[in-house]
């Protein structure tokens, strides 16, 4: 069941005569989890692994340099991605959805796969959506509870509600139920239980028998692969969402993949991350599709320390060479990410651009690409790539304004060469933490020249505190029009209240307005 929004916008455009499908591409795109820029070796000389598919598709496209997931970790930027809005305007304003938690995606919210849906578009998903579900409670309704959960009805509320004609996954690798589910059921029954532990970051509970950690990446390449050998034939483009589970924990090359770096199991799932990234390229070659497909290639936040960096550091392996910090924080190693996208013929191949961009981005890009216009209240935060990436000069940046968002809710807001983290520390999970920061008294604000200082070393916030002004007001701003973007001022799901108490004393105008 798609929204009331994108049923309307299916009927304006069918309405207005603009649904010819004639040169419409297949659009692809790929998001990896867990994974910073420095992840691929064509953006780190000193990566000390290789990602040739990765690699290709940055020979062959546009990698944009300075590209940010919206917040360091999993669910909130899934959220961004999928409806081009800042997740901090959703009920979520710090963490991640929890197992077992409602949708938080709302039913009337326009989506990125409804907007292909309609122009007339196949749309499926294939991988991991970790944005919450109706999971049915037994006599009816719906629940949270696990005990209370009815594993044999349909799971609503998921990729079949919000614009995926298909979906095929496992939700969240490491969170149960570990059992596959094609579109709204589950695959099999749960008659087994999965152990707390039993790998690095797996939870207890319900899976069916013999589940087998190991066998998903390998599961969804291969699927992956099948969907567009299987449009060859069809008459309408598509769109296909690949949410990969890789290289998240738990950590389960499998196949030939074991062992194949001879390094440590985490280099083995990356080099096996690569691989079905290969598997869709080579797809599409296979097929001959490969010059009517838009791929975009990105993740979801910043590399996690489950890769064990001081092991692959002494093997001569770099997850971390050039920016400050990991997943989960505010620091650029939180949230920069790899942010590829190949359109031969559109694109000129092998080329960068320096504009800071964010994963909002991908659904007006998309929009753009298909001729939609989207409504005054969807995608507030989202920005067209499009003019970047038919090699148009730009005479100014495409944001004025990239807003970034920690683990516990911390914010940072880059404008330009400036960054201002509201965090004494890292906001998220690299030293120092906030409580570390806070017993050694550092400063409430960290600002940053990223140009002359990209590393995050040399904290400025005493030297410029009309800049500290600026970006405060400018987030203020943000908040308060519900919107980055130009249009109407939209409403939020309330007022970010993760904001710190010594800086809503510093700075009044954080405080959320009185109603």
């Amino acid at each position: 069941m798609t929204s009331p929004l994108a049923s309307l916008l299916a009927s304006v455009l069918f309405v207005a005569g603009i649904c010819n499908l004639s040169g419409k591409p297949n659009v692809i795109l790929i998001l990896g989890d867990d994974m910073g820029i420095d992840s691929v070796s064509a953006f780190n000389a000193k990566m000390g692994l290789k990602t040739p598919a990765i690699d290709q598709l940055a020979s062959e496209g546009i990698s944009f340099m300075d590209a940010h997931s919206t917040s360091g970790v999993c669910s909130p930027t899934r959220y961004s991605v999928l409806t081009g809005r800042y997740n901090w305007r959703s009920r979520l304003k710090r963490g991640i959805v929890g197992q077992w938690e409602r949708p938080l995606i709302a039913e009337q919210r326009l989506t990125l796969p409804e907007i292909f849906q309609a122009k007339g578009y196949s749309t499926a998903m294939i991988g991991k959506w970790h944005l919450g579900w109706h999971w049915p409670k037994k006599g009816g309704g719906f629940t949270e509870k696990l005990n209370e959960i009815d594993f044999t009805k349909a799971i609503k509320g998921g990729p079949n509600s919000h614009g995926f004609d298909y979906y095929f996954g496992d939700d969240v690798p490491n969170w149960p139920p570990y059992a596959w589910r094609e579109n709204e059921h589950l695959i099999g029954k749960l008659t087994s239980q999965m152990k707390r532990g039993s790998m690095v970051g797996v939870s207890a509970g319900p899976a069916i028998a013999d589940w087998d950690f190991s066998k998903v990446l390998l599961e969804y390449g291969r699927r992956c692969a099948e969907y567009i050998r299987g449009r060859k034939a069809e008459q309408k483009p598509f769109f296909l969402y690949f949410p990969m589970p890789s290289p998240h924990t738990p950590i389960a090359p499998g196949g030939k993949f074991k062992g194949i770096s001879g390094i440590s199991p985490y280099a083995d799932f990356l080099v096996e991350t690569d691989w079905a990234i290969g598997e869709i390229l080579k797809a599409l070659k296979d097929t001959g599709q490969t010059d009517d497909t838009v791929v975009i290639f990105t993740c979801d936040n910043g590399t996690s320390p489950r890769a064990e960096f001081a092991q692959l550091e002494a093997k001569n392996v770099r997850l971390k060479e050039n920016w400050r910090g990991w997943k989960a924080d505010a620091y650029e190693g939180g949230h920069r990410v790899p942010f590829i996208v190949r359109w031969p013929g559109k694109i000129k191949a092998n080329t960068r651009s320096e504009q800071t961009i964010t994963l909002a981005d991908i659904m007006a890009t998309c929009a753009d690409i298909i001729d939609v216009d989207l409504p005054a209240n969807a995608a507030e935060d989202s920005v067209s790539l499009l003019p970047v990436l038919t090699g148009k000069k730009m005479d100014a940046p495409l944001h004025e304004l990239v807003i970034h968002h920690s683990i516990s809710g911390h914010f940072a807001v880059r404008m330009g060469k400036w960054k201002l983290l509201l965090c004494r520390g890292s906001g998220g999970w690299s030293p120092p933490r906030e409580s570390e920061a806070g017993r050694k008294k550092m400063p409430l604000l960290q600002l940053y020249n990223l140009v002359e200082d990209p590393r995050e070393t040399k904290n400025l916030q005493d030297k410029y505190p009309e800049k500290v002004t600026e970006l405060v007001d400018a987030l203020v701003n943000a908040i308060t029009d519900g919107r980055t973007t130009a249009g109407p001022k939209q409403s939020n799901e309330g007022w970010p209240n993760t904001i710190p108490q010594a800086l809503l004393k510093k700075f009044p105008q954080l405080t959320a307005p009185n109603k």
